[in-house]
């Protein structure tokens, strides 16, 4: 959600975050307190690394999860459940 609204993000590793959030691409993942400080301390003090890791957040957002991404694939599923 904070990819889709342009934000610069940090998640744990674990589910899906694994293959969404590419490090030091468009966010970071954390697995330990001293990850999450380095990545929030990162974030903080550099305005145009969170402007960067958030526009292409935003892109990834787009070219994965918009709608008219996600329809066409959602209606080909259920058409082929229907057979």
């Amino acid at each position: 959600q904070y990819m889709a609204c342009g934000k610069p993000v940090v998640a744990s590793p674990v589910g899906h975050n694994r293959q969404v959030v590419q490090p030091d691409s468009n966010g970071y993942t954390a697995g330990t307190c001293e990850e999450w400080v380095q990545a929030l301390e990162r974030l903080r003090t550099q305005p145009d690394l969170r402007r960067r890791l958030g526009a292409a957040g935003r892109r990834d957002g787009e070219s994965r999860y918009c709608v008219q991404v996600v329809a066409p694939r959602l209606a080909g599923l259920l058409r082929e459940a229907g057979r």
